[in-house]
This record gives structure tokens, sequence and C-alpha cells, in this order.
């Protein structure tokens, strides 16, 4: 049998000017050859024996020599030919392919390096950031104003109306949306300066350029308590995530001094429509549910269930705490009908429950 090397320079010759070239098929990427001087005395060829077909091994590159390589593996060494970037020392990655009949192995290809690795772009990973502090599905994000939202009582509804629709719209739940509706002009500028994104580069500038007691106001939230709390902006993109996730939220304040206010808003999906209408905010199988609770001076604890249909029509439904109370919505439950029919509301129930504790 010829020495690797010379059989290397065989291989390596030209051909002769009479040859006919035929095609080339059936090439193996790496074939090993047992190093020749070690042969007799390793006996190499039993220790492969034992491999099964498709076994991945470890290949350690000891030397080169005129584009012969000479490779350890698994205790033994064999001759093996590489790519021209191999270099002595290098680690290969080989599949053992079965006897042909020398030892056959495949090169596998090299695991991805730590720095080739995806890199996640800032965004990403404040998301991944703002994910780990999610609260439980249970849990809702709940926006808390800084004061009340009117400065004394009134019995005017359209003004508390008005108050509690600002509070809702430019909670800053729903910025990017806004700023959709302002490109195209369905939005007013000065209705985006009043969103928290907004108060927190006006709160920024002022810091640097004035007084450094000037403090942000942002909605607070009951679920970012911690050992280290969240940015107040950060704050409020986990709630909007929150709001993503499950279309509810908590609102809770005081509409006037000393006059507060649970108000908890959620999307109601009718199940009969299939899910891919299920995301669509003004599918005809969308309605909206409401749930208030108020200490009100005649009254006492009142909670108060209004549900917006699809068709626009309301259902309201009042449980108040003390027996009192039930009978004098009773007595004016006509009334409030046709209050709320000559305000243009679609009445489709009114009902009064009393609280049994239950």
């Amino acid at each position: 049998m010829f020495p690797v090397q010379f059989m290397a320079r065989m291989m390596d010759g030209p051909l002769p000017r009479d040859a006919t070239p035929r095609p080339v098929s059936g090439l193996v990427p790496v074939q090993a050859v047992l190093n020749p001087t070690e042969r007799d005395q390793a006996s190499p060829r039993p220790a492969f024996e034992r491999l099964a077909l498709g076994q991945m091994l470890t290949g350690l590159v000891k030397s080169l020599n005129k584009g012969i390589a000479q490779v350890e593996i698994d205790g033994q060494t064999v001759a093996m030919r590489l790519p021209p970037d191999t270099a002595p020392g290098d680690t290969l990655r080989l599949r053992f392919a079965g006897h042909m009949p020398q030892p056959v192995f495949l090169l596998a290809a090299p695991q991805t390096a730590a720095h080739d690795a995806p890199q996640l772009s800032q965004t990403a990973r404040l998301l991944s950031e703002l994910m780990q502090h999610l609260p439980g599905r249970q849990a809702l994000a709940t926006v808390t104003p800084n004061g009340p939202l009117l400065d004394q009582p009134t019995t005017n509804p359209a003004v508390v109306a008005l108050a509690l629709r600002t509070a809702l719209v430019r909670s800053g739940l729903f910025y990017e949306s806004h700023l959709a509706n302002w490109a195209v002009g369905q939005d007013s500028l000065d209705g985006l300066l009043q969103e928290p994104q907004n108060r927190l580069v006006a709160a920024e500038t002022a810091r640097t350029t004035a007084s450094p007691a000037h403090t942000l106001a942002l909605p607070a939230t009951a679920e970012t308590a911690g050992e280290k709390p969240l940015n107040p902006l950060h704050a409020l993109l986990t709630q909007q995530l929150q709001v993503l996730e499950s279309p509810q939220f908590v609102w809770r304040g005081d509409v006037w001094p000393g006059q507060t206010l649970t108000w908890q808003l959620r999307q109601d999906i009718d199940p009969e429509h299939d899910h891919a209408h299920a995301d669509a905010a003004h599918d005809a199988g969308t309605g909206w549910e409401s749930d208030l609770k108020l200490s009100l001076p005649q009254l006492g604890n009142l909670t108060v269930h209004i549900k917006l249909d699809a068709h626009q029509a309301f259902s309201i439904r009042m449980v108040p705490e003390r027996p009192a109370a039930e009978t004098l919505l009773q007595q004016n439950r006509e009334a409030l009908a046709t209050r709320l029919a000559e305000a243009g509301c679609t009445l489709h129930s009114l009902t009064v429950q009393h609280d049994d504790g239950a």
C-alpha cells in the first residue's frame, strides 16, 4: 500500500493528456485514512468498529503537511483532507458514516459562536424587561390620576361625562392610536400634549432648564411595586401591554374632592363570533362592560353594572348596599329611564337589585 504522502501527490497530479475525463459522483465530504506509521502498533481499525452510524465525535487537528491533516479521533490518529482554512489545534465536529472500506467521517458545520448568535435590539430588550414586570393574568392595569378631575361637586351630567371621558382618553393607554389619528388630522396637538408620554418630555425639559423641583405627573400603578420600581414611562408601557393582552383596565380616583370612583372597563366579545374577528375593535360582535363603584351621600355604597352591546343599547343594573337605597332607586327608576332616553341612550333594560352580600 502506498504511504499516504505519496497518495496525496498522486491525487494532486495532473491527468495524462490521453486520459478521458469522467464525471465525479458519490463524493464524501471527509474520508479518514488510517495513519500508516501507526497502523501496526495501534491497530486503530477495531477502535472504530464500535462506533454507531451517525454518532457525533470530536476530532483534534494535530498537524498539517502538504494538504493532509493528522487528526486525533477517539484516541486514534487518522489522515484527512480538510478545508483550506483548517489549522493545527482546531477542533472538528465529525459524524461517523461507516466503513467504505476505510472509516469515513462527515465534517459537520461548526457550532454557532457566541458573537454570531442573534442579538436583540434595544426595543426588544426593553419589551423583554417590561414583560418580566407584568403581573398575573388576573391582575388589571390600574390608572390613578394625581388629583380630582373636577375642582368642586356638580350635578351637571355633561360636565361629569366630559371629565370622565377625558380621563379615559388621555390616560396614555391609547397614545399610539391617538398619534396615528393626529397624523391624519383626526386628533389635536393640544390633546396629545395632555397625555403622560408628552408630559414626561415637558417635565424633563423643565427639570433641565429651570427648577430641579419639578416632578413628573404620571398615572400611578399598583402593580409595579418592588425593590426596583420601574421608570414612570416604563410603568405606563407595562400597563399598555396588560391592556393589549386583556382588553380591560381600572380607573380609580376622585371625580371631585371627597367623591371617589372605581371604574372597571372591559371589552365584551360575543362568544358566537369566531376568533378571527375577536381582535377587531369595531366588530359587530363586540361590546363593552363597565362596573362603577362609588359612595353617594344619600344612597351610600352603590355598584352600577353597565353593558353596551354591539347595537349601542344599554343594559344597566344598579346594586345598592342599603335596603333604603333600593327603595329610593325603585321609586325613581322610571324617571331615570326617561332621562337616559332624552339624553339619546337606547335602553335595553334598567334594573335595581339589592346587594344581599352573596
